[in-house]
């Protein structure tokens, strides 16, 4: 793999020129294609004639990955107050002194486990039905805004998980609720404890 530094030449075809031009590599900001967001100086290749970006080396790769992975979304549900005390109470099991900020991790890491197993995607269609009662049960209950920031590679595995469940994302919140539920708050030795306190150390290293 060739290394480049700033100011070595080379060539490439600029789209915007219509022709193979001289470019000149240096650092700059380059925008996300998708227009959701930029990787900030990192090493890039322009068109002599017009300035246009024009070629990425891989030495670059790395940065563009990191500052994707940083760029967040928001998300936004209003719950009925019993949904976010088992979150809470589920976090407080975990850590005791993570607080709400553990709300968002325990839904990422659900949802990022029921991808890989379709048992577990039918568990929260399941839920979804079994629950329905007791969800109805709650509706006199205060209703709270759980809001979350997340990174785009999270969004994206929510928006999968509600395509292979076919759940919209508020039942597919509830869902996981009621997994969380089942698997932290209620055994008396939760055997995913091991793994959820291993992920919340990473987390504060």
């Amino acid at each position: 793999m060739k290394f480049w530094y700033a100011g070595d030449k080379s060539k490439a075809l600029c789209e915007t020129c219509g022709k193979l031009v001289s470019t000149t590599f240096n650092y700059h900001d380059v925008p996300f294609e998708s227009g959701g967001g930029v990787a900030k100086q990192i090493m890039a290749a322009t068109c002599d004639e017009c300035q246009t970006v024009v070629a990425i080396p891989p030495q670059s790769t790395p940065a563009i990955r990191s500052a994707r992975d940083n760029t967040t979304v928001s998300l936004e549900f209003i719950l009925d107050a019993p949904f976010l005390d088992m979150l809470d109470a589920a976090a407080y099991r975990v850590d005791p002194y993570a607080g709400v900020l553990l709300r968002k991790k325990l839904i990422a890491y659900f949802v990022h486990r029921s991808l890989s197993d379709d048992a577990r995607i039918e568990r929260l269609r399941t839920n979804a039905h079994v629950h329905r009662a007791e969800w109805k049960s709650w509706h006199n209950a205060p209703r709270k805004r759980l809001s979350m920031k997340v990174t785009q590679r999270a969004s994206n595995e929510i928006d999968e998980l509600i395509k292979r469940s076919a759940l919209n994302k508020t039942a597919l919140v509830k869902s996981i609720v009621m997994d969380i539920r089942s698997e932290i708050i209620e055994p008396d030795e939760p055997q995913i404890m091991p793994e959820l306190r291993r992920m919340v150390a990473a987390i504060a290293a």
